[in-house]
This record gives C-alpha cells, sequence and structure tokens, in this order.
C-alpha cells in the first residue's frame, strides 16, 4: 500500500470511529512531514480533510438540524450547507488534479468518492428533515413514502466510496442506511398488523446497530455540542441513541400490537416483568386507565378491508391467507370483554365505517352516544387502520368525557412515536 493510501486509511478509520480531534492531528503531522508538497495534490487534499472530521462528528450529533453548529468559521454555517461547500471545494479538486501524475491520480479518484459520499450525507440530512417535518404538531408519519425515500438513498450509493482507503466510512454509512431502512419497514409492517415482516425488520435493525455500536469501539469522550442535555451520560454519539430510541419504541408499539399474541408464549408474571422493561407498556396504561375510570372496555380494532396477509401472529407462505372479519380486535381490556360477539363490536365497526375519514385524519377524539344500546364509544385512531376506541356506560360518563380525550390523544400520540421523531431537534 503506499504512503499516501495507507495515511488515507488510517485517517478514515478515525472519521468512521468518530475521533474527529486524533484525525485532525495526524493531518498535521502528515502536512508537516511533506511541507514541500503543499501546493500540490496531496497537499491540497489534506487542507479538507480536517474539515470532513469535524462535519462527521458535529453529524453524528445530531448537528444537522440547527443552523448553528460549532467549529465552522463561515456566517451560513448549518451542517448540510458545510457538507455542500466541501463537494464544491472537492469537485474542483478533482478537476485540477485528475491527470497530472499518480498522487494527482489518487487525489482525483478520493476526492470524486468523497463527493459520493458527501452526497448521501446531504441526501440522508433531506431524509431526517422529513422525518421531523412529519412529527411537528402531531401530523400522520407517511411511512411508506418515507420507506421509499431511504430504499432510493441506499439504491443509488450501493456502488459509490468503492476505494479501500474510505471502506470504514463506507461501513459506517451503509449500516445506518441500513437500520434507517429497517426501522421505516418496521413501522410499516406493524401498522399493518404483520408480525413475522415486523419482528424481522426489528430483529435486521438490531443486528445492524450492534455491527456499528463495533465500529466506534475506539471512542473520543463524547461532548455533545449546541448546548444538548440529550443523552449526556451516554458514550455513544446522540444519533446513534437516537436510533436506539425509536427502535426501542417501535419495539413497544409492537408490543401493544400484537400482546395476544406474545402473552400466549409466557405467564402473566413474566409477561409483566417483560412489558414493564420496555419503552413504554401501553397495555398497562390501558389496563390502568379502565379500572380507574371504571369504563367497560379500552379495544383496538384493526381496519383490514383491501390488505392482505395481515393478522397477530405467523403464517406459513406456503398457506393462503385466512379469510377474516374485516374488523378483528388488536387488543382489548379486559379481555373477557370481547369472547363473545355484542352489539358493541358491532356498534364499533359500524361508526369505524360512517366515519372512516374523519378517523384517519388522526387529529381529533370522535364521540359516539348510543341511546338504544346505553352506551358512549369514543375514536381516536393510532394509525390509518388502527382505531383505540373506548367503550362507557350511560350511566357512568359524568365528568370523564375530559379524562377519556386527554387519555386517547395522550396513547395514540406515544404509540405513533411522532414524540421520538421530533427528539431528533434538540433543544438549544
Amino acid at each position: 500500500m503506499d504512503h499516501e493510501d495507507e495515511f488515507l486509511n488510517t485517517f478514515f478509520i478515525l472519521v468512521a470511529q468518530l475521533c474527529s480531534d486524533k484525525a485532525k492531528e495526524s493531518v498535521e503531522k502528515e502536512r508537516e512531514s511533506c511541507k514541500q508538497m503543499q501546493m500540490g495534490p496531496w497537499g491540497m487534499l489534506l487542507m479538507h480533510l480536517p474539515q470532513i472530521a469535524v462535519a462527521e462528528r458535529s453529524y453524528a450529533d445530531l448537528g444537522f438540524l440547527h443552523t448553528k453548529n460549532k467549529g465552522f468559521l463561515r456566517k451560513d454555517n448549518s451542517l448540510k450547507t458545510v457538507y455542500e461547500s466541501l463537494k464544491s471545494d472537492l469537485k474542483r479538486l478533482e478537476e485540477v488534479t485528475r491527470g497530472t501524475n499518480s498522487i494527482g491520480a489518487t487525489v482525483a479518484n478520493v476526492s470524486n468518492q468523497l463527493c459520493q459520499f458527501i452526497m448521501a450525507r446531504i441526501q440522508l440530512i433531506d431524509f431526517y428533515e422529513k422525518m421531523y417535518n412529519m412529527s411537528v404538531n402531531g401530523k400522520v408519519m407517511k411511512y411508506q413514502e418515507l420507506l421509499q425515500y431511504i430504499e432510493g438513498i441506499v439504491e443509488w450509493h450501493l456502488l459509490s466510496c468503492s476505494h479501500l482507503a474510505l471502506a470504514a466510512i463506507k461501513t459506517g454509512l451503509t449500516l445506518e442506511c441500513e437500520i434507517l431502512v429497517q426501522l421505516t419497514r418496521a413501522q410499516v409492517e406493524v401498522q399493518n398488523w404483520r408480525f413475522l415482516p415486523t419482528l424481522m425488520a426489528l430483529y435486521g435493525a438490531q443486528t445492524r446497530m450492534s455491527a456499528w455500536e463495533r465500529t466506534l469501539q475506539s471512542k473520543e469522550s463524547w461532548k455533545l455540542g449546541f448546548g444538548a442535555t440529550f443523552l449526556k451520560a451516554n458514550q455513544q454519539p446522540a444519533l446513534y441513541q437516537w436510533l436506539v430510541k425509536l427502535r426501542s419504541a417501535i419495539l413497544a408499539k409492537c408490543s401493544l400490537y400484537f400482546h395476544t399474541t406474545l402473552s400466549q408464549q409466557a405467564s402473566p408474571g413474566e409477561m409483566r416483568s417483560i412489558m414493564s422493561k420496555q419503552n413504554g407498556d401501553y397495555y398497562h396504561k390501558m389496563q390502568t386507565f379502565q379500572r380507574k375510570h371504571d369504563v367497560s372496555a379500552i379495544l383496538i380494532i384493526f381496519d383490514s378491508r383491501g390488505i392482505e396477509d395481515s393478522g397477530s401472529g405467523y403464517r406459513h407462505p406456503a398457506r393462503g391467507a385466512d379469510s377474516f372479519e374485516s374488523f378483528p380486535v388488536v387488543v382489548c381490556c379486559p379481555n373477557t370483554f370481547t369472547q363473545k360477539r355484542s352489539v358493541h363490536l358491532d356498534n364499533i365497526q359500524s361508526k369505524i365505517k360512517e366515519r372512516q375519514l374523519e378517523l384517519v385524519a388522526m387529529d381529533k377524539v370522535i364521540h359516539y352516544k348510543s341511546t338504544k344500546d346505553q352506551c358512549t364509544y369514543a375514536f381516536h385512531n393510532t394509525d390509518p387502520r388502527m382505531t383505540l376506541v373506548v367503550v362507557l356506560e350511560n350511566g357512568k360518563q359524568r365528568d370523564k368525557e375530559t379524562h377519556i380525550t386527554s387519555f386517547l390523544t395522550d396513547l395514540s400520540m406515544h404509540i405513533r412515536c411522532n414524540k421520538v421523531y421530533e427528539c431528533l431537534k434538540l433543544s438549544k
């Protein structure tokens, strides 16, 4: 391996490990050792490398959603602008060094592939901004749209950054993209009540997160910038910790939607112990509210119309899809409420059909009072096909409507994971 390739390999390993200070020190030593080449292709490349190290550290600190970042000496120092400026500089460097000599050819090749890497970073920043903007003010998260977006980034950069010296940062980029694909796919699958695909996506995310964590074995002490207190005590970068938080939130959602199936695999005591360790024990919240406010039942109904291969458990791929009712019960507190068909389920199904457009907007709680059956129902969608329902006897609803509305709104917001996506933008 040539000296230049060896240096670049070591430098980008440090960048991938987010050791920006060590990476910058290595550049300074290299510039000192080859002063006679300062104005040549190699010297020009060395001038740009420290900015890459600083930018990558800032990116891992979730700095890409801020307009002011420490370490960049320019008026408009948003991280996206910094990356775009770097890309322009490296593009010019590639043009002036190509075809000069062997070192110039190496510099031109590395500059070209760094432009590809930086382009991927800019596209990922756009993706994170897209997720954040979808989440604010309780907006509906369009997971299928997000999945197509991140899969497009993966496909676009599949063959980029092939230079051996860039292997470390390419590995980190690939793992980050694949984690985002798996977590977004898990969101798509869980809201469509698909058990095995959801579990496989969550497992796929976890294996890649473990692999990414191993690439960060050599770490500088983390000092989160931007006045952030987010996960201050943790050694791992804020971006990695946010991905852990997102996976935990999806796992908690999965544990609720597939609670009936999972509870058949463990004793009640074991189930309580497992659920208590989740990011949020939504089933326990439903139980607590149902008992505290003496409501008849709290349940989630799935609208399976126009969708195939959904359900609460495994299904062998060679077996045809089961034909089950259009509005199966996903989970219910208490369990006895749905053990036999009742007029309540018919009323609920009828109202979901009737108020579908309002429910899928997911912006308000809908109340329906049945004088005939002496019951009041409150509906709020947690996902486009998932409706959270509270059933209350008419004689017991005094002063409870406000509590029910607040409960449905709060629980739905947490199940949707909007708050986790809002955490991308740290308080300054």
